[in-house]
């Protein structure tokens, strides 16, 4: 699947939709939890992997959410959660399981080198105050090289074995298609949602 934007401007989408992700209500967010089911069979098996990566982090965030929220509880079952706080709950849990599939929706389309040289593309200004983005990006994304080839379920053992001395590392290749002036009217459309939204949120 290619991505018809630029990595860059597909980045600020991406944040501009989880930004937005946490000022939606239940309707919204059901709509937007359609979207990445929608979006093909690559995105979907991208999606169901990182909920499972993330299943005890989600299911911690639920308990916190729904005992940490004071109200009425079911007669005779004081020990469970009450309802305001599994409502909340679940708002949450849907919010966090949008944004993974937002970030599916991201990930799939550019792989990790047009991802890095979209952030790269957007940190560069940072470089004329000294700091040193070529090479946090490029660290950035041997990491993620290293995590996507990483056995599923390493043994805990193996990690107290001597590692292999590295050898020479291959150069970094990041190439990026000129920006167009679909990238703008898209980012315009985005910020312009946003806002729409955040001002319906706070009315």
């Amino acid at each position: 699947m290619s991505s018809r934007f630029h990595p860059a401007a597909r980045l600020l989408l991406w944040l501009f939709l989880a930004i937005a992700i946490q000022l939606l209500a239940w309707p919204a967010l059901l709509v937007l939890a359609l979207l990445p089911l929608l979006s093909g069979q690559a995105v979907r098996r991208h999606w169901g992997r990182l909920i499972r990566r993330t299943r005890i982090l989600l299911l911690t965030l639920f308990l916190v959410f729904a005992y940490g929220l004071p109200g009425p509880t079911p007669a005779d079952l004081a020990w469970l959660p009450s309802y305001a706080g599994l409502e909340e709950a679940a708002l949450h849990l849907l919010r966090l399981l949008v944004l993974l599939g937002s970030l599916a929706w991201l990930l799939v389309p550019l792989g990790h080198r047009a991802l890095m040289g979209g952030l790269w593309f957007l940190l560069r200004p940072l470089q004329r105050l000294g700091l040193p983005m070529d090479r946090s990006v490029v660290r950035l994304a041997l990491v993620l090289e290293y995590i996507e080839h990483l056995p599923a379920r390493p043994d805990w053992r193996e990690w107290l074995l001597p590692q292999p001395e590295a050898g020479e590392l291959a150069p970094v290749c990041m190439v990026l298609p000129p920006w167009s002036r679909r990238d703008t009217v898209a980012l315009l459309i985005g910020g312009a949602l946003l806002g729409l939204g955040g001002a319906l949120w706070r009315a």
